[in-house]
């Protein structure tokens, strides 16, 4: 792995001389703020955007008010991963507040897959449906929308996904991605659009303190769905921090799942509480109702109950994700070998629930594109492969996709990620990879050579209780907010230098005199190096909290020994 310095971004000097310290002129300049005002906003912005600004909320509202007046059944549709549970948790507990005859039907994702299907919309209408609301999908429903109109039935699309050619004709849409959008920030995910709608709902009802209660859950979905935590979206993501740390906080289900919610942050959500949410779904038939319920209980010791069964299934989770890659590392690496620069395999035995998890592992652990396909039954029958698609930088994985279409059934996506699917036929997985192969020739094989680029070099000396105070104060950290990433040496203590953690003891954590490093998947690295007891690091900075105690931290991306 190479080591390589980020470049000097120019604002960062701007930064310093208007009088930010280092660290937060770095996290500034790495974050895109280029003036004063930008860097203000970013550190003590507190503004919500009047939702009445949205293109056609009030015709959206309008509509679900007179279904509610009339106490018909509305059912709410969304999605099985983080964002789409959490946006069907926010619309159901805002309406079910003001008085609605509500329901939420979330896709399997194993059998139907993403977004609203005739199938469902049939289900629910012969459950007396009058009234549909999709979060975090619809957009490209088109013939679903019109199967839903010509059933007799009213429909309300709030999604944040980019629209097709072609818009459907629902009674009311919102996606601020459609041109000609009024509202300031187009970044919002499907649950933050979904909380943005509910807030406008319930400040009409007079119900100001109970639409901020669920900021929580958009927070999370905001957080869950990697959208960036600038403009509104952090301030979304910072009011609920303080709800989720402070005393009157009420959400049973996320207490169980995490109890130290005293400290917790963007990344406690984006790496503990977010896959949990997300694995029901990934494995089991209609396992996303499992995660959702868990946001509407309001019982803790049921809460814990729920939350124990969804953290064992995301430790199923893990040693699948684990055993699955362990099949097809020796292929990854072959074609590495060959010279392939998309890598592209079946993982036979492999969920389909988990196949956009192999493709991650693929794309950090070798710096490449990768497309991974595992086995799925449809609604007919037949046996077909699903693929989930992760990239980098340097390659537009849609675009290649877009070329290599005649191979595939579907496919939907963008830059860095997306899915596709095509028969089980390995001729064509075959051509399908020479063409993908094909759209990546042109691209220098040193764009694809693994590297981990750090930002600023300091000592020993300078992991002092200000600088760790300085990094608290500057979160949340997360997509668009990239934490400062440090190089240094350091000297572990002579009487206990290290620890194995982990239920396979495969996570390693160092001591140093003054402060600890943690790194995950790190230990056979430390012990194939005979143990070094000084070594270079590079990692960022973090307090870590626990049984009431404070301790410096760094979180290591690599290290060697000095």
């Amino acid at each position: 792995m190479l080591w390589k310095q980020s470049e000097t971004r120019k604002d960062y000097a701007a930064f310093i001389a208007a009088g930010y310290g280092k660290l937060t002129a770095l996290t500034l300049s790495k974050a895109g703020a280029k003036t004063v005002q930008d860097a203000e906003e970013f550190l003590h912005g507190d503004e919500l955007y009047d939702p009445a600004l949205i293109r056609g909320i009030q015709k959206a509202t309008d509509i679900i008010w007179r279904h509610i007046y009339r106490e018909n059944r509305i059912c709410v549709f969304g999605d099985y991963d983080t964002d789409g549970i959490t946006a069907s948790a926010v619309m159901f507990l805002a309406l079910r507040k003001l008085g609605a005859h509500v329901y939420v039907r979330l896709p399997d994702r194993i059998e139907e897959g993403y977004g609203i299907s005739k199938n469902a919309i049939q289900e629910q209408i012969e459950q007396g449906t009058d009234l549909f609301i999709t979060v975090d999908n619809g957009v490209k429903a088109v013939g679903e929308t019109a199967f839903i109109k010509k059933s007799g039935c009213d429909i309300v699309i709030l999604d944040h996904h980019q629209p097709g050619d072609v818009l459907p004709e629902a009674d009311a849409l919102i996606d601020l991605h459609i041109p000609g959008e009024t509202y300031p920030n187009e970044e919002l995910t499907g649950s933050g659009l979904a909380w943005k709608v509910v807030h406008f709902m319930l400040e009409q009802a007079g119900e100001h303190d109970y639409a901020m209660s669920l900021v929580d859950l958009a927070a999370i979905g905001t957080i869950g769905d990697v959208a960036p935590l600038i403009g509104e979206n952090r301030v979304i993501v910072k009011r609920a921090l303080n709800l989720m740390r402070s005393s009157t906080y009420e959400r049973p289900g996320i207490a169980a799942l995490m109890p130290d919610l005293q400290h917790v942050t963007a990344e406690d959500v984006a790496f503990r509480i977010s896959p949990c949410l997300n694995a029901p779904g990934r494995l089991e038939k209609r396992g996303a109702e499992l995660s959702l319920l868990l946001l509407l209980e309001d019982r803790p010791q049921t809460a814990m109950r729920l939350a124990q069964n969804i953290m064992a299934i995301n430790e199923r989770r893990k040693m699948l994700q684990t055993e699955c890659f362990r099949l097809i590392q020796d292929e990854v690496e072959q074609r590495i070998q060959n010279g392939e620069k998309i890598i592209v395999v079946c993982a036979e035995n492999a969920p389909s629930g988990i196949a956009g998890l192999l493709a991650g592992t693929i794309r950090e652990k070798y710096n490449r594109p990768a497309i991974v396909f595992a086995p799925k039954t449809n609604i007919d029958g037949e046996v077909m492969w699903t693929g989930s698609a992760r990239s980098v930088e340097e390659f537009h994985m849609l675009d290649g996709i877009v070329c290599c279409r005649e191979y595939l059934i579907a496919f939907g996506g963008h830059k860095l990620a997306a899915g596709l699917s095509m028969k089980a036929d390995k001729e064509k997985v075959e051509l399908f990879r020479s063409a993908i192969n094909q759209q990546a020739a042109e691209l220098d094989e040193s764009f694809f050579e693994p590297a981990i680029y750090w930002d600023m070099e300091i000592s020993v000396r300078d992991l002092t209780t200000e600088v760790f105070a300085e990094m608290e104060a500057l979160e949340p950290f997360g997509a668009g907010v990239p934490k400062p990433v440090f190089r240094l040496l350091a000297q572990l203590n002579t009487d206990k230098a290290y620890e194995l953690l982990g239920a396979n003891r495969n996570h390693l954590k160092l001591y140093a005199q003054d402060f600890s490093m943690i790194g995950f998947s790190m230990a056979e690295k430390y012990l194939s190096s005979d143990l070094p007891e000084q070594i270079e690091v590079i990692g960022s900075l973090s307090m870590n909290y626990y049984r009431g105690q404070a301790y410096k931290q760094i979180s290591l991306l690599d290290f060697k020994a000095a």
